[in-house]
């Protein structure tokens, strides 16, 4: 049985797409990507391993969220509301959590 804060594979896989766009964001200027990936511990070699996960998705939209000027940056170019970003994160979180 499907717990109330299920969510369908249709917005768990948006919500990878909103993290997606955050990680091209990001990489796409090297102001951007350098201190998430030194507030990570990542290296840039360690990005293709990690795309696959939730919990990197999870910490790449905290980053975003943490960030404000970011946040809002991506959005608008995204063409999306900061709160999608917000959202987004809260599916993937719970959802390797388990809990979708």
């Amino acid at each position: 049985m499907k717990s109330r804060n299920s969510r369908s594979p249709t917005q768990i896989e948006a919500a990878r797409q909103v993290a997606l766009g955050a990680l091209a964001y990001l990489a796409g200027d090297p102001e951007r990507i350098g201190p998430f990936l030194a507030d990570s511990g990542l290296s840039p070699a360690d990005l293709r391993g990690a795309l696959g996960s939730a919990a990197f998705h999870v910490a790449l939209l905290d980053h975003l969220i943490n960030h404000q000027e970011l946040l809002i940056a991506y959005a608008g170019e995204a063409k999306i509301d900061p709160g999608h970003v917000v959202a987004a994160r809260e599916i993937l979180f719970h959802a390797d959590m388990g809990e979708d």
